[in-house]
């Protein structure tokens, strides 16, 4: 049986669909969560910024969350640049 030719106008939708969801849906990771607890003992920020550069280098940004009253530290992937059929 012969394989159904895939159109151009297919290829453009899959390439729009996977583009969207990666948009919508960015890969997120939990690194870490700074305890409510603890949010008034001495964190050094120092940390947190060499943290933030090396999210950057391996393209990641980094959200904070309040989440109860403590902080979470997110690493999120950048947004995926247009296709070059959506230029």
């Amino acid at each position: 049986m012969k394989a159904k030719p895939i159109t151009p106008y297919q290829r453009l939708l899959e390439s729009a669909q996977k583009f969207a969801s990666e948009v919508e849906y960015p890969h997120t990771r939990l690194m870490w969560t700074y305890p409510k607890e603890k949010l008034n003992t001495g964190w050094h920020l120092a940390d947190l910024a060499e943290r933030v550069a090396a999210a950057a280098q391996i393209g990641y940004d980094v959200k904070l969350v309040n989440s109860n009253g403590s902080l979470q530290v997110f690493y999120v992937k950048k947004m995926p640049s247009r296709p070059w059929d959506f230029k």
